[in-house]
């Protein structure tokens, strides 16, 4: 091979979908964010092949439809396969990458893949450095929608929640989503992204299926964890239906990478305890005073008497406590 054809081996990038519209987003991003690269997008497997037969690649992306062209084509050291399956599970030679997840997530695995076959890399696993992965591993026991919710006001709720978001975002994907009426906008969360949630919740009525990709584009990140900003009219989230919520949620968890989404729950949520019914865990903040107590009992007792009783199963309860300085809640204990 050549000087110069190894140079641009060394820095080439090539990309390859069916999909158009969803692979022309996609390069955009890549391009940007991995500026390192020489990014070459093709939708014809044969041009790509012809393409890498003259130049070679360092890195290929490529759909699962087109992975034949490549069996028999020299010069590739990291493929990627785009596949719509979230878990396809291993295969020699090739890294598999859900479609349908946040360009961000694809762009860590395809970072991950490249160093994982690093000489470096490869030495220290060989060292048996790998047999300790685990060992510090903690056990996410809890997927999929974790609510937070208390008749209580003004004790702390979201701080908790967003932490709880950091927490488990060391470990596994969250989404944080704050469905409250009035939720403080950027108090909480850095304005960093020009969309909120009534933007996903459009993006969810046209049917797309490229839900992760389009979610990175309206996601921030604060400690870890992707946000999308609340809505910014109280009336506006009042009119969104339950049904259309468990909807939403049901996309999330299904078309992207996503393992648990963390939901600040307000009053004035539509389906309010069906949304609980739904959440894997609960979490129910509380201060001991009286009008706080009282307040508790009459929820626990307004949901037994709905019919939705089982909830309280799922429920943990958390004592806040106030902080002498600022007058701000926190977890007891």
């Amino acid at each position: 091979m050549s000087e110069e054809k190894i140079r641009n081996v060394s820095s080439s990038f090539v990309v390859c979908d069916v999909q158009e519209e969803y692979i022309e987003h996609l390069f955009k991003i890549l391009s940007e964010r991995l500026s390192e690269y020489q990014f070459h997008l093709f939708h014809d497997p044969d041009r790509m092949k012809e393409y890498i037969g003259k130049s070679g690649a360092e890195i290929l992306l490529i759909a699962e439809e087109y992975r034949e062209k490549i069996r028999d084509s020299p010069g590739i050291r990291n493929v990627f396969i785009l596949t719509e399956n979230k878990d396809p599970g291993p295969e020699k030679g090739v890294i598999h990458v859900f479609r349908y997840q946040t360009a961000a997530q694809i762009i860590s695995e395809i970072r991950g893949g490249i160093r994982s076959r690093s000489p470096e890399h490869r030495t220290r696993k060989e060292a048996g450095l790998q047999s300790s992965v685990g060992k510090n591993r903690e056990e996410i026991k809890t997927r999929g929608m974790i609510g937070i919710y208390s008749p209580v006001h003004r004790i702390g709720r979201t701080r908790f929640a967003m932490n709880l978001g950091q927490k488990l975002s060391e470990k596994i994907p969250v989404l944080y989503l704050n469905l409250e009426g009035y939720s403080g906008g950027g108090y909480y969360l850095p304005e960093k992204t020009d969309h909120d949630l009534g933007d996903l919740l459009y993006c969810m009525k046209q049917e797309r299926q490229d839900y992760g990709l389009k979610i990175s584009s309206m996601t921030g990140q604060f400690g870890g964890m992707d946000y999308i900003m609340p809505m910014k009219n109280e009336m506006d989230l009042r009119a969104v239906k339950g049904d259309e919520w468990l909807h939403l949620f049901g996309q999330i968890l299904e078309k992207c990478i996503y393992e648990v989404l963390i939901l600040d729950l307000g009053d004035c949520i539509d389906g309010l305890y069906d949304i609980l019914r739904n959440c894997s865990k609960i979490y129910t903040p509380y201060i001991l005073e009286s009008a706080a107590m009282a307040k508790l009992s009459q929820y626990e007792m307004n949901l037994r008497t709905a019919g939705y009783g089982d909830v309280l199963m799922h429920t943990v309860k958390k004592q806040m406590q106030k902080k002498r300085s600022s007058g701000e809640r926190t977890e007891a204990g």
